[in-house]
């Protein structure tokens, strides 16, 4: 409600002034109140014990609000067989409130209260406001300047994608605290809501339709070649919204046409199932390479599943197992299995550092606090993340990514010769220390970025220079690893011991995903820079021949599959799959991203495989889980046919065989078959 309110502000006391002029007054205001509320709200948690967030909290806060226990798992955990009440119940001496747990209730049981979320939303409300007026105060800060600028909106489009790539990093993290996941959603969505709202009032309509069509026109002569992956992303992101958006045209334009209401618009002389603006729409749509962003689509959502199923949940379910089986331990037995652990997760491309590191932070505090404190274990946990960074960092490069460089086709497929990679080249190669050289090593993905550097063949030691401020994405990780120990550890009456560990770690949380994506921000920004400022500079790096030969070589038969897959080309079964491909993985992406908790047990690194999985770690999936999954290879595998399809076609056109379009031939035919005249890939 922040604009509405400052609108209606503006209109009572400065009605005579321009909207934009009033909303460019704002940033420096919002972002003094996004400061004030922050810092009370700090103050009001670490005023009283009551007012930290808890198991305690939680609970109270689900009793209070009527959120009804889930018994789904935890039958035991009922008062009495059929009663809805729980068998344990908070109790209160001398103002302070704590669980009491009767003969019989297990401490496990407040997790019938895990789907309660409106406690939570409520505690971290401030928070939220305050994140969004602070963004809402560096938005306005792009209407300073007279005149309505393409510039001014693509820098906001730059703070947004800033915000979600943030809000995604640290739901990511947040599957080690309930609720914040479902916080952010609100947020980021706030933050759009409100973002739209100003500037739909602080343009006209003509400045609006005139930024849209400059921006528009800057992104085609930039990135023109790569358009159709924004497209394939609109397509797997947007397309049950552009399906019911259709829908409301035609309801628009049925009613234009039986006239019920005077006042409506025409149905257009053309006439059609949808309004003249959806037309058009439709028609720029169906001008686009189909085949090739569909493809791109399915590309995206497969990238998807990959991160959200096996990153998100297997890698945690993993981690938690080895948690568990080093309970125990000695310390330097602990250390010594975490590190082969760690090398070997950090072996795996799409697995990234974050878990690791909080695997560290909560099992080697739990074991070493005994000798060394809980502050020297936790300073322990960040040298050993370091060690195992550098470690990894070193082999990946070494090992793994100079290896490769022997290979043609595989500096072909990282694109060796782009000008991306030139100017990552540029940057890398730089001796010493320098903020773009470390954000790129610190905010690009672990793998990738290791085995990129060892491709390019560039030097260790300054690779391991530039890697080693990583310690300051390692410290805020393993510190909210150990006080994600620390609030799990209860007193003899099942109550938490360190009862501001949960409240610490949601806020050291915050601070890592901060740190990472900030530097994968600048990591963007600079290499944009260093691509356009030394042009120059990039250019006169010499292209590899060889990989430029084989570009040359394949651009042939690139143009050919292009061809072939032309959408008026390409017979109906070949569409079919491809179509068919596309829903299968858009509907897996919406299941597993709306209805997560109905496709997998919800379970974080502090969990018990054995208490919450009953030992099983295909309980993690419940049955629509099972469901998306099966449509993630059922779209996998269709893809693979409309390509193996193509490539053939392609194949036969690059030999100079005429190609034929009829629909009678089925890809699954030339998927299985070859033609032994056809050339071969070299």
């Amino acid at each position: 409600f922040h604009p509405l309110w400052l609108l209606a502000f503006k209109l009572m006391f400065y009605g005579e002034k321009d909207t934009r002029t009033f909303v460019s007054w704002l940033s420096g205001p919002l972002f003094f109140i996004s400061i004030v509320i922050v810092v009370a709200w700090t103050a009001w948690v670490f005023s009283d014990p009551d007012n930290e967030w808890n198991i305690v909290a939680r609970v109270v806060a689900a009793e209070r609000t009527g959120c009804e226990p889930n018994y789904e798992n935890y039958e035991n955990c009922r008062k009495e067989p059929g009663s809805e009440e729980t068998c344990f119940y908070v109790e209160k001496n001398d103002g302070k409130e704590s669980l009491k747990f009767p003969d019989g209730c297990d401490q496990n049981c407040t997790r019938v209260y895990n789907d309660c979320l409106n406690g939570f939303i409520l505690w971290i409300g401030p928070v939220l406001i305050s994140m969004t007026t602070f963004f809402l105060s560096f938005f306005c800060t792009f209407l300073r300047t007279e005149g309505a600028r393409e510039k001014d909106v693509l820098n906001f489009g730059v703070v947004w994608i800033f915000l979600i790539f943030a809000m995604w990093v640290t739901t990511s993290l947040a599957g080690t605290a309930a609720g914040v996941a479902a916080a952010l959603a609100a947020l980021t969505l706030a933050s759009f809501v409100a973002s739209a709202m100003f500037v739909a009032v602080s343009f006209s309509k003509a400045e609006r339709n005139q930024n849209a069509a400059a921006v528009f026109e800057r992104l085609r002569q930039k990135y023109g070649k790569h358009l159709d992956v924004g497209r394939a992303l609109f397509v797997v992101t947007c397309a049950p919204i552009v399906l019911l958006y259709l829908g409301f045209s035609t309801v628009n334009q049925f009613i234009r046409r039986i006239g019920i209401f005077p006042c409506s618009q025409p149905p257009g002389e053309e006439g059609g199932l949808f309004t003249s603006r959806t037309r058009t729409q439709v028609d720029v749509m169906k001008s686009w390479d189909r085949a090739k962003v569909y493809t791109f689509a399915v590309y995206w959502g497969i990238a998807f599943m990959i991160m959200q199923v096996i990153v998100a949940n297997l890698t945690v379910v993993f981690l938690s197992w080895i948690i568990e089986a080093t309970e125990g331990l000695g310390l330097a037995p602990i250390t010594a299995i975490m590190c082969a652990v760690g090398v070997m997760m950090f072996l795996l491309p799409p697995v990234p550092g974050v878990p690791v590191y909080l695997t560290l932070g909560i099992v080697l505090p739990a074991e070493g606090h005994k000798t060394l404190g809980w502050a020297g274990s936790i300073l322990y946990c960040t040298g050993v993340g370091v060690v195992l960074k550098l470690f990894s960092s070193a082999l990946q490069q070494k090992g793994i990514g100079q290896n490769l460089s022997h290979y043609v086709k595989v500096r072909q497929f990282v694109g060796i010769n782009s000008i991306l990679m030139k100017a990552m080249r540029l940057v890398l190669d730089k001796e010493g220390l320098s903020v773009p050289k470390v954000s790129i090593l610190i905010g690009g993905p672990d793998w990738p970025t290791s085995v990129l550097c060892g491709i390019m063949r560039l030097s260790l030691p300054q690779i391991m220079l530039g890697t080693t401020p990583i310690i300051f994405l390692i410290f805020p990780t393993c510190l909210s690893g150990a006080l994600l120990y620390m609030a799990s550890v209860k007193d003899e009456t099942g109550n938490p011991e360190f009862a501001w560990a949960g409240t610490i770690s949601a806020i050291t949380l915050s601070v890592t995903a901060i740190v990472q994506f900030g530097s994968m921000i600048v990591a963007a920004y600079y290499l944009e820079q260093t691509a356009g400022k030394r042009a120059a500079d990039v250019d006169a790096i010499l292209d590899d021949r060889e990989v430029k030969e084989a570009d040359d070589k394949a651009a042939h038969l690139k143009r050919c599959y292009r061809d072939v897959t032309q959408w008026d080309m390409v017979p109906f079964t070949a569409k079919l799959l491809l179509q068919t491909s596309l829903g299968c993985i858009i509907t897996s992406c919406y299941m597993v991203q709306l209805f997560s908790s109905l496709c997998f047990t919800p379970h974080s690194l502090t969990d018990s495989i054995d208490d919450n999985l009953d030992g099983k770690v295909a309980n993690l999936f419940l049955p629509l889980g099972w469901v998306a999954g099966g449509l993630f290879c059922i779209s996998s595998m269709l893809l693979y046919l409309f390509q193996s399809w193509g490539q053939q076609k392609a194949h036969k056109l690059s030999s100079g065989v005429v190609v034929s379009a009829s629909p009678d031939e089925s890809p699954i035919d030339a998927a299985s078959t070859s033609d032994a005249s056809g050339p071969r890939y070299s």
